[in-house]
């Protein structure tokens, strides 16, 4: 129901304000408030905004209305990105800079989302990457339809990712096969050899990780996490605590075997005083370390995580079964660990 009430203003003129009150059965009601020079122009209004606010979903649409693309990715960021990594906050924090993140959420089209792809497109970015800004814009635009009750309409985002992805202007990214060769393993250890000797107490001991992460299969956080209450000696294995997971950030702990060079390495570790890690250091430090080798020696496209792919490789070379090297890995699937293995025919031995 509109009323408006005349109020007389310091020059002496008159205005008149309109309040619109929506009562609304188990939640606040709905106001609106304007004002206007003269009573017909708020009559005008007043009639006109009672039909559009009579429209299903139009109070709930009202609500929002001016909260932009941007503020919804504030607010996503705010409540339920606390445990993303960093290259995914990164990419959600990216979101904001485009001229996409000021479309206000409740006409956000699938033009608008199309027209985003393909300014990516024109960057220069790759097909993959475009996808990933796309999977969270769904993300956030579902969190927000579901969380927050915004009226956001999912069928235009579903519309431009069906369109996107039949041109081809969204893909999954490339399975990598890169694996270091012995001669890029040895001069990245020859590397950190030198650099241990030249500051013996202050430098993390690179050499073992490497060589760790080579016999043992995991990424370099899992190693920065691995503890000494955690090792079975006798049985030769360890706890990884919050194992990587597609659908569970935390609490995924699972078992794996250790081969005995991994079994090895981890024993002329120091035990550290009130220090419960066998490798208590930065996982990003250990990357970074990584990244200063490999560009020292001028070896390119060669990343930590590679290790990871070789030390698979070498376990299958070593004659091991599927399903034994997934007790090594703790690959989810053996789909997924399929992808990792790129053996070297010269090393298969003929029966």
């Amino acid at each position: 129901m509109a009323t408006i009430r005349k109020r007389r203003k310091k020059d002496g003129s008159f205005s008149y304000m309109v309040q619109i009150r929506i009562a609304r059965r188990g939640q606040p009601d709905h106001s609106e408030t304007k004002t206007f020079p003269r009573k017909a122009m708020a009559e005008e209004w007043a009639k006109r905004r009672e039909l559009e606010l009579a429209a299903p979903g139009a109070v709930l649409a009202a609500k929002w209305k001016g909260v932009t693309l941007h503020d919804a990715i504030e607010r996503y960021l705010h409540e339920f990105a606390e445990g993303a990594g960093r290259s995914k906050r990164a990419t959600i924090e990216q979101l904001k800079r485009f001229p996409l993140a000021r479309v206000q959420i409740t006409e956000l089209s699938s033009e608008q989302i199309i027209d985003h792809a393909q300014m990516r497109r024109r960057s220069g970015v790759k097909a993959s990457t475009t996808s990933l800004d796309i999977t969270w814009l769904g993300i956030i635009l579902k969190t927000a339809a579901a969380a927050w009750r915004m009226p956001v309409n999912l069928s235009e985002f579903e519309s431009a990712k069906l369109l996107l992805r039949s041109k081809g202007m969204i893909s999954r990214p490339e399975s990598r096969d890169r694996r270091p060769t012995l001669e890029e393993i040895e001069q990245v250890r020859a590397y950190f050899q030198r650099s241990q000797k030249i500051r013996p107490s202050a430098i993390i001991p690179m050499e073992d990780i490497m060589d760790f992460a080579i016999a043992s299969a995991r990424r370099q956080e899992e190693i920065t996490r691995l503890t000494w209450d955690d090792l079975d000696e006798v049985a030769m294995t360890c706890w990884v605590r919050d194992a990587k997971h597609p659908r569970q950030k935390w609490g995924n702990h699972k078992r794996f075997k250790l081969t005995h060079a991994a079994m090895a390495i981890i024993q002329r570790q120091p035990r550290l005083k009130e220090e419960p890690r066998i490798f208590p250091y930065s996982a990003k430090s250990i990357g970074t370390r990584f990244r200063a080798a490999t560009a020292a020696k001028g070896i390119e496209d060669l990343r930590f995580h590679d290790l990871r792919h070789e030390a698979t490789s070498r376990l299958f070379e070593a004659g091991y079964e599927i399903v034994e090297v997934q007790q090594f890995t703790l690959h989810e699937s053996w789909d997924v660990l399929k992808r990792y293995t790129h053996l070297r025919p010269e090393t298969m031995q003929l029966r």
